[in-house]
């Protein structure tokens, strides 16, 4: 082979990182199965003729954005950087246009209803990821970190707009997830911590407003400070999952073997998913679930860590900040660690946006990780 043709030979592009992929399908494979079992009452009430309607739907969502996952890690991440202020224009657009035109369920306008298929479309869930690449494009240009308030303002202004789209539709619980995932991601970026505890602090006046305006919002934060006497402290839905915890014991009831779901646990398909697979399968099961999240959190960062682009490996860690306090929320939720949020547990709840923009963030992540790789593999001699 001639010198000029191996001078431009590039080694073989890595494949997808299988430490990546392989606890990502098994939470996924849980989810679908768990979404069957929790919807199974449905059915038994009338609610659906079909007992594999939620299945069916389900199992649709994770194959469409299982494509979309696998889609993700091949564009490339300067493609993704370029783009990301458009991405975020039109989440931001989304937002506004759902408050309008939305469909409106359990007292929120969040969706847009997909029309043919009867799904829905949340642009909250967008907003996770769009955050994330901006504001990785921001901060990829400050490598030392952001020197003072006025190069602060940025960042600050893309959450503000996002989270207080978000609250007003409302939904206080997914804006807080955004407001405390980034606040952490934010800290990994480069902002100070002074200028993170004052945007808290000024983003916690309105919030307090906006949660007098809404008294339920008042009377879950009473309860779960308060307790009962009748229930466990924290509410109905706390002492529900508690209950569905403890009766699975080790190992579990067996599967589709939940009595909780029953009409008892509210949310079986959706925030207490955790409670029905603590239930049917045991706390060997939910400390399995929990694993699995805490390795791909440090997967991810790990990945951030040693990437050589600096978009690439904020992307990473805004991923994985992501993915790991929605997670830590919800599982603090179902064991009474923190108010009901409404926030689901990423790859197993019952949901389609939230499903497909958590896969679209593990492509992401394996996008990066195959950088890191190839750039790896250049090096080595």
């Amino acid at each position: 082979m001639p010198q000029a043709e191996l001078e431009v030979a590039s080694p073989e592009k890595p494949g997808i990182d299988l430490k990546l992929l392989v606890p990502t399908l098994a939470l996924v494979s849980l989810g679908v199965a768990m979404v069957f079992s929790a919807s199974i009452p449905m059915t038994a009430a009338g609610e659906q003729e079909d007992v594999f309607y939620y299945l069916k739907r389900e199992g649709l969502v994770a194959a469409i954005a299982l494509l979309a996952m696998f889609g993700v890690t091949r564009i490339p991440m300067g493609w993704i950087r370029r783009r990301a202020g458009v991405l975020l224009g039109a989440t931001i657009a989304l937002l506004v246009l759902v408050l309008k035109f939305g469909t409106e369920v359990n007292g929120a306008r969040s969706w847009f209803m997909v029309p043919g298929i009867g799904l829905h479309f949340q642009p909250s869930e967008m907003a996770k990821v769009a955050l994330v690449i901006a504001a990785a494009r921001y901060f990829a240009q400050f490598p030392q970190g952001i020197p003072n308030w006025r190069r602060a303002i940025p960042p600050v202004a893309m959450l503000g707009a996002t989270a207080g789209l978000v609250a007003l539709q409302p939904d206080m619980g997914t804006a807080a997830l955004i407001a405390f995932s980034m606040f952490v991601y934010f800290h990994i970026g480069g902002l100070k911590l002074r200028h993170i505890l004052a945007t808290g602090f000024a983003a916690s006046i309105p919030a307090a407003l906006m949660a007098l305006t809404h008294p339920y919002q008042v009377a879950r934060l009473v309860d779960f400070v308060k307790g009962s006497e009748v229930e466990l402290a924290g509410g109905y839905q706390t002492a529900r999952s508690l209950i569905a915890l403890g009766s699975g014991g080790l190992t579990g009831s067996g599967y589709c073997g939940s009595i909780e779901k029953y009409f008892y646990l509210p949310e079986a398909t959706t925030d207490s998913i955790l409670a029905v697979v603590g239930e049917e399968l045991g706390l060997l099961a939910t400390w399995a679930v929990v694993g699995l999240f805490a390795y791909l959190v440090w997967r991810g960062l790990f990945i951030a860590a040693r990437s050589p682009d600096r978009f690439a490996a904020l992307v990473a860690a805004g991923v994985s900040c992501s993915l790991g306090v929605q997670a830590l929320v919800n599982i603090a939720v179902v064991t009474g660690s923190v108010p009901a949020t409404g926030v689901p547990l990423p790859f197993v709840s019952y949901g389609g946006s939230s499903l497909l923009f958590s896969l679209i963030g593990v492509g992401l992540l394996i996008n990066v990780s195959r950088e890191m790789a190839a750039a790896a593999a250049q090096q080595r001699p």
